[in-house]
């Protein structure tokens, strides 16, 4: 059976405004059987904790430009003794945090954790991309690279991790078609709803099920076929499967 994936969201961020579960159910009908929630608050945590459910797997990370992460380094290793956690993140960089050096210390740190702890790492980077590819190379680990929306050569470096993307709305903008394509031709892709509480639009019923409206709207802009699209994500869901990750 082929289904969807949202690669990334934040679910217990969603469930202060909304009841998260019945929107899973209803998502599930409509072709959506899996979520990678990504966890930047001890609240949070709580919530998964409460809520297990077979169609989530969740990941901890202390955010490099979120006012309201308030996890910290102990944290998120108690996670990964208990194995908790599918990955370590969202982490990364990000050049609207002014203090480089202070997010570049605690990006290593929990690249260290995902080393110790043999977890993937999803990555949130906005600009920086070079200097993330710098350290990123020194480690042996799987990265998702979260909704990047970066140039093209910073793409093309990536790539020469084990990566994978996810797409996001960000893609669908004009000046982003060279690097949707490029991003569809690696076959190394997700699809991602990033979706917290902040991005409910006034009188949605259920945000996750934008997921679907984002891959009509990919395989529109690229010629290829939707189920094409859902097929090749699966494909890469399985593969994370395979390495025991999920």
């Amino acid at each position: 059976m082929v289904f969807l994936i949202d690669a990334h969201c934040h679910l217990a961020n969603l469930a202060g405004v909304m009841s998260v579960l019945p929107l899973i159910a209803e998502a599930e009908k409509q072709g959506i059987h899996f979520w990678l929630s990504s966890v930047l608050a001890k609240t949070e945590i709580s919530w998964h904790q409460k809520n297990p459910d077979k169609r989530i797997a969740y990941s901890a990370g202390i955010h490099p430009n979120y006012e309201e992460c308030d996890l910290e380094l102990k944290d998120i290793e108690e996670l990964c003794i208990k194995k908790k956690i599918w990955a370590i993140g969202e982490i990364g960089l990000d050049r609207n945090n002014p203090d480089f050096a202070g997010q570049l210390k605690t990006f290593i740190a929990q690249l260290e954790l995902a080393k110790q702890y043999n977890l993937p790492v999803v990555l949130h980077l906005v600009g920086h991309t070079s200097e993330a590819y710098k350290i990123l190379k020194q480690y042996n680990l799987h990265y998702l690279v979260h909704s990047y929306a970066g140039s093209l050569q910073g793409f093309k470096e990536l790539l020469h991790l084990k990566s994978l993307f996810t797409i996001s709305e960000r893609l669908l903008k004009r000046d982003k078609k060279e690097l949707l394509t490029a991003m569809i031709d690696s076959k190394r892709y997700f699809f991602e709803t990033d979706i917290t509480r902040e991005y409910v639009k006034k009188g949605e019923v259920n945000p996750l099920l934008r997921l679907i409206s984002l891959v009509s709207s990919v395989a529109e802009l690229s010629g290829i076929k939707k189920e094409q699209l859902i097929t090749q994500q699966q494909k890469n869901f399985n593969s994370y499967e395979q390495y025991g990750f999920l």
